[in-house]
């Protein structure tokens, strides 16, 4: 166990990593999985006021599957009074960037497209979710995010 913050720095080859609000933010860092939080909302997910909000996800039945993900928290209101939202890995929507049936949008485009109208900073491309050797992310616990640093600063869970 560490008593130090754990800070995570973008990983500008991700694929959330074409997206971002600039600014910085410092809240109670909450999240995870986009369908877990999804499937929470209105079922006992707590407040977000004043929260930075983490989302991963993995991909399983396409491009449409994040979209109606961020647009039932956006038309549920859980996601008003967020400070700031990261993104971690959006693991196998590469193969989307290239699909004509999509109208050339691939999975930045909808991230951008959902997040941008929340009106608070978006640090990208954090190398956190489901791949390969993820960092351990405290929950729960203060974090600040720069998005010019490309830095999210967690507090140990336990001091």
């Amino acid at each position: 166990m560490t008593t130090d913050p754990v800070i995570i720095h973008r990983d500008t080859s991700q694929a959330s990593a074409a997206v971002t609000v600039e600014g910085t933010a410092t809240g109670v860092l909450v999240g995870g999985n986009l369908d877990a939080i999804r499937t929470e909302a209105g079922a006992g997910l707590p407040s977000l006021k004043g929260a930075i909000l983490f989302l991963e996800h993995q991909r399983g039945t396409g491009l449409g599957e994040i979209d109606r993900a961020l647009t039932q928290l956006t038309r549920t209101g859980v996601l008003e009074g967020l400070c700031g939202v990261t993104l971690g890995q959006f693991l196998g929507f590469d193969q989307d960037a290239d699909d004509p049936t999509l109208g050339g949008w691939g999975i930045a485009d909808v991230l951008r497209d959902r997040l941008t109208r929340l009106g608070v900073p978006v640090l990208r491309g954090l190398p956190a979710g489901h791949g390969l050797h993820p960092p351990t992310i405290p929950l729960g616990t203060q974090a600040t995010m720069d998005t010019a640093e490309g830095t999210l600063t967690v507090q140990p869970a336990v001091v």
